[in-house]
């Protein structure tokens, strides 16, 4: 009987065989690319991804989206992004086991407007999103050396995302699982003046329509009622690969909200956030995640 007429047979082999082997091909990956010295794999996985990314499924939803988003372009200048896009994603890969050497090197990662956030004696929030490599936002946490958590996503596969998060013992910082639950502990930590990060570009579930260049699309506010509750900042924050495996982060003036914001004010506020999104992407438009499914079912 084929597994596919067999819910229960699929479950188990994707829960007990799937799963696991795809976690221990990503544990020796990541461990091979960790003895790699940082550009070395940076770089590798970069032109393997340029290589194999055009080819899947995903290329062609990034392409449909970046045709939605920015349609004035030609479709050569199209073609050039992504394929400078897949050189990106596939150096994040390499990088990703060296995420600690780059936060701890302030050449390799270089942070513009820290000040700000430092000055801050009260709890505020980062937000950042999907550009360059958004594994490095949490040097600023790092940096700050106060109270953090990180709102993130987890991946369907379990043992890939322990493995994944790990990065919780080096960055100690409290990890939220992103949707309703992440709110109570993006609460109390900033309650504690701490300090959250997390990245408000990709389509959630329990988030509210929003545009997003021109096209609704469902986006994250918790952080905004939070915001006007608390009275706190909203830190935006642009990451920037420079050259190879080098930052540029730039904290950008904080966003604030009316402590009795209506519901039309939130969702006002939240348009300005996606609006800087948008401009940091026209800046930057091949470090952009463009396979992610943003715009939910205008999507292929």
């Amino acid at each position: 009987m084929s597994y596919h007429r067999n819910p229960k047979l699929k479950q188990f082999l994707i829960r007990y065989i799937i799963w696991p082997i795809e976690a221990i091909l990503l544990f020796f990956v990541l461990l091979i690319l960790r003895i790699v010295p940082i550009d070395i794999a940076s770089s590798s996985t970069g032109w393997l991804s340029s290589k194999i990314g055009p080819l899947t499924s995903w290329h062609k939803r990034a392409k449909a989206n970046l045709s939605l988003a920015i349609p004035e372009l030609s479709e050569n200048e199209h073609n050039e992004i992504l394929s400078a896009m897949w050189w990106n994603l596939g150096r994040n890969i390499g990088e990703f086991s060296h995420t600690l050497s780059l936060m701890n090197s302030s050449k390799r990662v270089q942070i513009e407007g820290l000040e700000k956030i430092a000055g801050c004696e009260e709890g505020s929030i980062i937000i950042g999103a999907h550009l360059a490599n958004w594994e490095v936002i949490p040097t600023i946490l790092k940096r700050l050396n106060r109270k953090s958590g990180i709102v993130y996503r987890p991946l369907n596969n379990p043992l890939a995302n322990f493995l994944i998060q790990k990065r919780q013992k080096y960055l100690n910082a409290n990890f939220f699982q992103k949707g309703r639950k992440a709110a109570s502990g993006m609460l109390s930590t900033v309650q504690e003046n701490g300090v959250i990060a997390l990245l408000i570009d990709q389509q959630l579930r329990e988030g509210r329509m929003v545009p997003f260049f021109g096209m609704p699309a469902k986006t994250p506010i918790a952080h905004i009622k939070i915001a006007a509750k608390l009275q706190i900042k909203l830190f935006p924050v642009e990451t920037i690969r420079t050259n190879g495996a080098y930052y540029k982060i730039i904290v950008h003036e904080p966003v604030t909200v009316k402590k009795a914001a209506t519901d039309e004010e939130i969702l006002a506020v939240a348009k300005h956030i996606n609006e800087l999104v948008e401009d940091w992407i026209k800046k930057h438009p091949d470090q952009w995640l463009w396979p992610h499914r943003r715009w939910g079912s205008i999507n292929v």
